[in-house]
Order: structure tokens, then C-alpha cells, then sequence
């Protein structure tokens, strides 16, 4: 599992704090020094909901903790969660989460339709922050892309795997994509993985991947049963 993040304004070193953050230039998470006035992107969470079996419910998480608030987790503070129930038992502290990254498989159900809302959240406020909505925000300069592995491309000749289209638009002329809020089709079992790349591209953003540096990198396992 790779991510990859930066920084967005001022920086001051804080060499204990190893995590993600909101930003511009890219640099690889083990080298990211700690800024105090911004956001950090600890936890990213997608969150599904099948259209015809509103039961069907599935979320995928990664999150990394830094040793400074694992005190915090451990004491199950997770008011920031309210409303998010089944998300706060998703994400509550155990040994992988402590020791630096989480990953769970994302299970979709076969010939099926979803909805999906990407939360991302910063687990070094307290109570804790949620970055999608800054996102939301600065959303002229912000850019969701998905990237199934080969396994999960969706191919009408083998009718397996998934695709996607992005259903929330900006506040340019014309409106582009953004990617907070997707739609999901997917069609026969398969097994791979699912690449979510966050770009930002401040007075560049035309739609396309090329313009701007990256925010986040992340990739889930996917199961389609």
C-alpha cells in the first residue's frame, strides 16, 4: 500500500509526527516534516451504499496514528465520529493502527450499483478534523482520480469487475469533476486493487490529470463477490 502526500503552507519540523497531510509539493510520508496551521490526512475512508439493497453498505479505511495521540485512541475518544457509528468501530485502535497504517478489503456485491462519499479526516485534532470538508471548500483546486488494477477494469467482452463516474461538480466555467461524491457499477467477480489519487491544481485545474502535484495517493484491495 503506497501513499503519497505534501505540504500546503508554512512548515515547522516535528520529526515524531511522520503522517499525511493537505498539500502541494510531493514528498514520500517517511520524509514529511510536521507543520502546526494545517491539515494532516491521517485517516481516508470511502464509504458505499448499493442504490437497490440499501443494506448493502460497504466501506474501505486506511489510516496511519502518530505516537502523539495514540493516548487518545486508546481511551476510544471518538466523539469527532458522531453520527458515523459503524465507522468509529472500523477504525477503532488496534495494534496495526498504532504501529502506523491500516488496510481493509473493500467488498462490493456483484451486478450492482453504488453510491460512494470519500471521507478523509485529520486524527491529530482533537476533537478530530474533517479534511474532505476543506476539500469541499477549495474544491476549484482539487481533483479525484480512480484507478482499478487490470483485474478490476471493467471490460464489456468478460462483462467483470467495475467502473466509476464522478457525480459532484466545482464552482469553475465550465463545472469539472471533483470526486468527493461517485457513482459505482459493478458487474461479474473479480479480485484486485483500486488506486484513489487526490491532485492538487491551483489555477490549473482543467479536468485532466497532468496539471499540479499530488495530495494523496492511497490504493484498497477490492473483493467483487
Amino acid at each position: 500500500m503506497k501513499n503519497t502526500i505534501a505540504k500546503f503552507k508554512k512548515m515547522l519540523v516535528f520529526p515524531v509526527l511522520t503522517i499525511a497531510m493537505l498539500g502541494c509539493n510531493k514528498s514520500k510520508i517517511a520524509n514529511l516534516p510536521a507543520p502546526l496551521e494545517n491539515e494532516y490526512l491521517t485517516t481516508t475512508v470511502m464509504t458505499f451504499k448499493n442504490l437497490n439493497v440499501p443494506s448493502d453498505q460497504p466501506m474501505v479505511a486506511w489510516g496511519q496514528v502518530p505516537p502523539v495521540i495514540d493516548s487518545v485512541l486508546t481511551a476510544g475518544n471518538m466523539g469527532a465520529f458522531t453520527g458515523f457509528n459503524t465507522l468509529a468501530k472500523l477504525l477503532a485502535p488496534d495494534t496495526s493502527i498504532k504501529t502506523g497504517s491500516r488496510l481493509d478489503t473493500l467488498r462490493l456485491t456483484k451486478n450492482s450499483v453504488y453510491s460512494c462519499q470519500i471521507l478523509i479526516f485529520d486524527q491529530t485534532k482533537n476533537p478530530v478534523d474533517t479534511v474532505s470538508d476543506v476539500i469541499k471548500q477549495r474544491e476549484n483546486i482539487h481533483l479525484f482520480f480512480f484507478f482499478p488494477s487490470s483485474s478490476l477494469t471493467y471490460t464489456p467482452t468478460y462483462n467483470f469487475g467495475l467502473r466509476d463516474s464522478i457525480t459532484d461538480r466545482d464552482g469553475n466555467n465550465p463545472p469539472l469533476p471533483i470526486g468527493l461524491q461517485t457513482k459505482w457499477w459493478t458487474y461479474g467477480p473479480a479480485k484486485g486493487t483500486l488506486k484513489v489519487i487526490l491532485r492538487h491544481q491551483p489555477n490549473v485545474k482543467n479536468g485532466t490529470y497532468a496539471p499540479g502535484s499530488t495530495d494523496l495517493d492511497v490504493t484498497y484491495p477490492v473483493s467483487i463477490q
